[in-house]
């Protein structure tokens, strides 16, 4: 189990490096997708910039992309001291992600994408940088324009699924309804996906023992996790 800002660094066959750190009082859970060889580093949802550049200073990297699953604060929170630190990043998010309406409420945090997706909900399109390769999947429900990240042994749920639950639809913005046809749409992808990929949570909360695991198995998630066994397979 990581401890606050501590990184787990693995290192694919392909290459890639996937990064996988805890971060902040929410324990929020970060994915970075790293290609040294096209100087690649593509941070999801960064919480605290300066851990995550005195971490990649380490290894002689620094972020060149932020992707986000949604703007929600508690995912936002390392925007703005990221790009003051990096004022070259690229900031991605979906269109509908875009929320002035909502920003008067504290959930909300104001990122301006340099680049954004605007596919309808439940499709999905791929994201290149290098050698990493992503599909970007549109699953609005719990905040808009949320979305999913996968690729490189990894889904990276944000707050569409936790190891054992799923993200709340009781907030300004959030919709029951889409939430569900979302779930529905990740088991859909999940299915497909080896059975011993990560499926990394936006937050590490409670699994079925008692634990707190950063991530289960994309096998363990399908069997367990309360809201996909609510869905029927399609």
């Amino acid at each position: 189990m990581l401890g606050d800002g501590e990184f787990d660094k693995l290192v694919l066959n392909d290459g890639i490096e996937v990064w996988v750190t805890l971060m902040g009082p929410y324990l929020n859970m970060n994915t970075a997708f790293i290609d040294r060889s096209a100087n690649v580093v593509a941070i999801v949802d960064p919480f605290d910039a300066s851990r995550w550049r005195e971490a990649l200073f380490e290894d002689g990297l620094e972020p060149t992309h932020l992707l986000y699953t949604h703007t929600h604060r508690d995912h936002a929170s390392g925007y703005q001291e990221m790009t003051r630190l990096f004022p070259n990043l690229e900031v991605w998010g979906h269109e509908d992600a875009r929320v002035p309406h909502l920003l008067a409420h504290p959930v909300f945090e104001r990122v301006d994408f340099t680049d954004s997706w605007g596919h309808p909900p439940f499709e999905g399109v791929e994201w290149k940088a290098g050698g990493v390769s992503l599909t970007i999947t549109h699953t609005p429900g719990h905040a808009p324009g949320h979305v999913t990240i996968h690729g490189h042994g990894v889904f990276h749920a944000g707050d569409l699924l936790f190891t054992n639950g799923m993200g709340r639809v009781d907030l300004p913005g959030s919709d029951p309804e889409l939430q569900f046809r979302s779930i529905r749409k990740g088991k859909q992808i999940l299915e497909t996906l080896p059975g011993n990929w990560r499926m990394i949570p936006g937050h590490r909360y409670d699994w079925i023992d008692g634990t707190t695991p950063d991530w289960v198995s994309i096998d363990e998630v399908l069997r367990h996790n309360y809201a996909l066994k609510s869905i029927a397979s399609q």
